[in-house]
């Protein structure tokens, strides 16, 4: 077998795994979550949503011809969906493109229940203040929340005994008009890979599918019995204990093949 199929055998083996692991533990925390590709797809740009004023706009306006980045989540949540916004906002820095001119940036909660107020403090706190006017922070009833999340391909589900929301990571890219353009799934973004993908959203091009990868913002515990916001701690983790065991698979490998 040579290193290249070891390692993948090994990805497949520990991937098999920790599925099955998680599947023993409980409840599994991706049922019903997802990040699905909705290239060319057009978003509903006459739905009204609330900015961080107040404001009730439709989606075109808050667009303003500009192609944008579409982030969904929620203020509430500690892990995940800051993280996910910091690698969106600081992809957009190093970007090269101006903020308002070159694009406009979008964070739509899924949470009904935070307020105006809640919105413009969260942007405020998190949105540094030279991108700030190209953000704009929107709430919804959640019926309008649902159409467009659907529309983008964004499939999330509220856990009430829990009180925490499940949903993907990552942000989608669209058109002056509204189109799907490009997906950017997980939570560390290439500056220039987000560049090209807007410049080419300005034109209206669609690129291609991104590779899947699916982050959760909750994880069951089954020591409590709870979801809990661990999620990037268990990734880490696994990461770590995969490298290794690659490494480990790749030595043994190579030591085998230079025996006589």
């Amino acid at each position: 077998m040579s290193a290249g199929r070891g390692l993948a055998f090994a990805a497949a083996v520990f991937l098999t795994a920790l599925g099955a692991r998680a599947h023993a533990h409980g409840p599994d925390p991706a049922e019903g979550v997802a990040f699905e590709p909705r290239l060319g797809a057009r978003l509903p740009m006459r739905l009204a949503f609330t900015d961080e004023a107040g404001r009730d706009l439709p989606l075109g306006q808050v667009l303003d011809g500009k192609p944008a980045v579409l982030v969904m989540g929620y203020l509430a949540c500690k892990d995940l969906c800051p993280t996910t916004l910091a690698g969106v906002t600081q992809a957009l820095d190093a970007s090269g493109l101006a903020p308002g001119r070159d694009y406009r940036a979008l964070f739509v909660s899924i949470d009904p229940r935070e307020s105006a107020a809640d919105l413009l403090r969260e942007k405020d706190a998190r949105i540094a203040a030279a991108s700030r006017g190209a953000w704009a922070f929107l709430r919804g009833d959640p019926p309008a929340v649902a159409r467009l999340a659907s529309a983008e391909g964004f499939r999330y589900r509220y856990e009430p005994g829990h009180d925490a929301f499940a949903h993907p990571a990552g942000f989608t890219v669209i058109t002056p008009d509204g189109v799907v353009s490009r997906d950017f799934p997980g939570v560390r973004f290439d500056p220039q890979a987000v560049a090209t993908a807007l410049r080419e959203a300005g034109q209206g091009d669609v690129g291609p599918p991104a590779s899947p990868l699916l982050l959760l913002c909750y994880h069951f515990d089954p020591a409590t019995g709870r979801y809990t916001l661990r999620i990037l701690d268990i990734l880490n983790v696994a990461i770590a204990v995969f490298l290794a065991g690659a490494a480990a698979w790749a030595w043994r490998l190579r030591v085998r093949r230079r025996r006589p």
